[in-house]
């Protein structure tokens, strides 16, 4: 999966807003993707975390794109932090997920948010570069790509570079044009980074899980210019060598309107990698080992219940980063009336869980045996605050932007609910 740093209202590297969604991904500052779920450990002495003196650096079999050579894997899931030290806010602006095609190396990205913003679907082509990407009824295009914006393989001390593109966007039938032009060097090949990463106890502050990442220090100057103003942003960025993915920056943005010199608006910006999940079995999500983290699921969420004669809608849940879970639900009848909504709560947990399962035998026996299979999951427990009664549903988060189940309501009424983050 492919991770992109966009300080801009307009792109550039995290993706983040400032007052409304200003911020469209246009620059793959930070990036990762790829194939293969084969794990190999590496410990590393000296370097502590929450329970011991070591800590574990995660390795993969990965794709190496022939036209970029930025190596990729499919299915991690990163989330960013954003921070506006000038004003002292900030939150945990996105989540990815990727998808790459094993044959043509062209690949999407489902770019979610743990605010309100819109998720976004991005498409990227085999020389790294951004291609599209579309949210709401907005899409938009970026030309001419000819490679991604961050520093590329082989590294070179002082190596520069340069590109100069447009992001078009059509929203409905409003057009919108930004000209985006960056200029890069890189100021070290060898800058150990280490990041405190939210982990098994989902600490949102700080970070439980240390990691140390060999990375490159480079710097560079990006503007956005659209008819109003122009953005200029001077970054400090750190990017990680082993799999071609920026995980920290720090910015200077300042924006000068149309026709003006003196800047109306100057803000220190930190993006930084603050959760990583990586894939080291089929699952993207039920993962028993390593640094882990119900902050993934952090944002809004749409559950629908289904049942005979009506269905039970909860639009506007909210899952926190420790994993407990907030909304109003209301139900629809079979006739289409609408009944008077009603407060839920409930939490995630990590678990463990047994099924058992039945299997034959030998591949051409006619006869079964039934084992017990046991796996981790995170399970989803949420009930009505007025009565447990009116409402109880339990299921898993499948993924970060899936979730499915069972419930149970007043008068023995009970089916099947799905949940999908916005």
């Amino acid at each position: 999966m492919r991770f992109h740093l966009l300080p801009s209202p307009s792109t550039s590297h995290l993706v983040f807003r400032v007052g409304h969604l200003v911020s469209l991904l246009s620059l793959g500052l930070l990036s990762a993707c790829g194939g293969g779920e084969e794990y190999t450990p590496t410990v590393i002495p000296g370097i502590t975390d929450s329970s011991s003196t070591t800590t574990a650096v995660d390795e993969f079999a990965m794709v190496t794109n022939t036209e970029s050579l930025a190596t990729m894997r499919k299915g991690d899931t990163w989330m960013y932090e954003w921070t506006n030290r000038t004003t002292g806010t900030g939150y945990y602006s996105t989540h990815y997920l990727s998808a790459l095609d094993p044959k043509t190396q062209l690949y999407t990205v489902t770019v979610s948010f743990s605010d309100d913003q819109i998720a976004q679907i991005q498409q990227y082509g085999s020389n790294n570069a951004l291609s599209s990407m579309a949210y709401g009824d907005t899409l938009c295009r970026y030309e001419p790509q000819s490679r991604a914006p961050f520093p590329r393989r082989p590294y070179v001390p002082n190596a520069t570079w340069n590109m100069v593109w447009r992001e078009s966007c059509l929203t409905g039938t409003f057009a919108t044009t930004v000209e985006k032009t960056i200029n890069g060097r890189i100021l070290s090949l060898t800058e150990p980074l280490t990041l405190g990463l939210l982990g098994q106890g989902s600490t949102a502050v700080g970070g439980s899980v240390l990691r140390t990442f060999d990375t490159i220090k480079y710097a560079a100057t990006r503007t956005d210019t659209t008819t109003e103003g122009t953005w200029t942003y001077q970054d400090t960025c750190w990017h990680d060598k082993a799999q071609d993915r920026t995980v920290k920056c720090d910015t200077l943005a300042t924006y000068v309107p149309r026709g003006e010199t003196t800047p109306t608006l100057v803000q220190e910006r930190e993006q930084r990698l603050a959760f990583v999940r990586e894939i080291r079995t089929p699952s993207p999500v039920l993962l028993s080992d390593g640094p882990s983290s119900l902050a993934v699921y952090a944002g809004r969420w749409n559950f629908k219940l289904v049942a005979t004669g009506g269905t039970l809608t909860c639009p506007q849940m909210s899952i926190s980063f420790s994993g407990q879970i907030k909304g109003n639900c209301v139900r629809v009848t079979a006739t289409g009336a609408q009944q008077a909504p009603f407060s839920v709560s409930g939490f995630i947990t990590r678990q463990n869980i047994t099924t058992q399962v039945t299997q034959p035998t030998s591949p051409n026996a006619t006869t079964t045996k039934t084992t017990s299979v046991t796996r981790a999951a995170d399970v989803v427990t949420v009930v009505a605050d007025s009565n447990p009664n009116d409402l109880s549903l339990t299921g898993e988060m499948r993924t970060p932007l899936y979730a499915d189940g069972t419930w149970i309501g007043a008068t023995g009424s009970s089916g099947s609910w799905v949940a999908q983050r916005y």
